[in-house]
């Protein structure tokens, strides 16, 4: 798909009240958003530990009109991270698999068809009891799960459940901190990155520690390769604005940053397009903002460049965690929500204050 200019959006559907709706006592909300690897579903996270898949409903024409609600799959906890499996005929058959983590769980693996719980894969602590982990990956083909946690990198093969894994500790080198987010390399398969809650972010070749970046200001919590695999993009939680891109050909080199507005220590994703013309990012201030990334990069020494805006465009009241671009429609898919710890305002004689409540999924065409 050849990416469109992105300067401006139409919205086609929003999902909220009936799945999403906010709730001041329990704090129901959402937490980011996923395409399915072939365009058809959305997946979403939210704050009650129900991850929901959507359909996307299509015209005469193939064009998006809507979505319908499929199935939804509960976890006992917290969810820490959930991804689609990019392939799975492998081992599988024809079978949709979500891959998911939660607090105090084991790493389950379903079906997205019906919801049937197909596999769990176990990591165990230092007094053999189950302990969760905090960021997954598959490999390019899907036979292996990159897990992390404090500390340490699992994998396991995905047709082998239960608790037969490979362990890389990671203590030493990236100053005992939490595995927070991974991402593999699209081009060279050997290769992946991880980032780490201490802001450092770790490149890996073979299993085997090669480079460590660090630049962040905080916690670096979702990382994602370019296209053709020779860039790096990071970005990081409250206090921390920049989403960063290194150059893997001189690695330890930035090429450039860009500015969005991160004021909570939630996950806030970013996406870059198939082509890696545009790269796309949710804000704190409920807006997506866009860069343009084939542009003339100045590579001066000593000089920081800031890449200049393409667009910002507002799409929600409240923060906007998830956004994902479809894998080759005109389509962008966008969620909202996040925690709100103060609601008594004094000076409001109705008791409450003023705040822009909105949890909710929508789908955009991209103009």
């Amino acid at each position: 798909m050849q990416s469109p200019y992105f300067k401006s959006l139409q919205c086609i559907c929003t999902i909220s009240d009936e799945f999403f709706a906010y709730d001041k006592e329990f704090q129901q909300c959402l937490k980011g958003c996923k395409w399915s690897p072939d365009g058809s579903s959305i997946l979403t996270n939210s704050e009650d530990n129900i991850l929901r898949i959507f359909n996307l409903e299509v015209d005469d024409l193939n064009q998006c009109i809507g979505l319908q609600k499929s199935l939804q799959l509960k976890e006992g906890g917290t969810i820490y991270d959930y991804l689609w499996c990019p392939n799975t005929s492998i081992s599988h058959g024809n079978n949709s698999l979500i891959l998911s983590t939660s607090n105090r769980s084991p790493i389950h693996l379903w079906n997205a068809k019906n919801g049937k719980l197909e596999a769990t894969y176990r990591v165990y602590d230092h007094v053999d009891e189950v302990a969760h982990v905090n960021s997954l990956c598959f490999n390019w083909s899907g036979e292996e799960i990159y897990c992390g946690s404090l500390g340490k990198i699992n994998i396991f093969y995905t047709d082998q459940p239960g608790r037969n894994f490979t362990e890389i500790p990671t203590k030493k080198d990236l100053h005992r901190s939490i595995i927070s987010t991974i991402a593999m390399n699209p081009v060279d398969r050997s290769v992946f990155a991880v980032g780490t809650y201490s802001k450092d972010i770790g490149i890996y070749g073979g299993n085997q520690l090669m480079y460590i970046l660090r630049g962040h200001k905080s916690g670096v919590t979702h990382v994602k390769f370019s296209p053709d695999g020779l860039r790096l993009y990071s970005g990081g939680r409250k206090g921390d604005d920049d989403i960063v891109c290194w150059d893997l050909r001189n690695v330890g080199q930035t090429l450039f940053s860009v500015k969005r507005t991160v004021t909570t220590n939630q996950r806030i994703y970013f996406d870059i397009s198939s082509d890696g013309k545009f790269l796309v990012s949710g804000n704190s201030s409920g807006d997506i903002k866009t860069w343009k990334l084939d542009q003339i990069i100045n590579t001066q020494e000593d000089v920081e460049c800031v890449l200049p805006l393409n667009s910002s465009i507002q799409t929600h009241y409240d923060c906007v965690n998830g956004v994902s671009l479809h894998p080759y429609q005109p389509l962008v898919a966008t969620a909202s929500g996040q925690r709100h710890n103060n609601f008594i305002c004094d000076d409001d004689e109705n008791g409450e204050k003023s705040i822009n409540f909105d949890s909710s999924l929508k789908i955009w065409k991209i103009n």
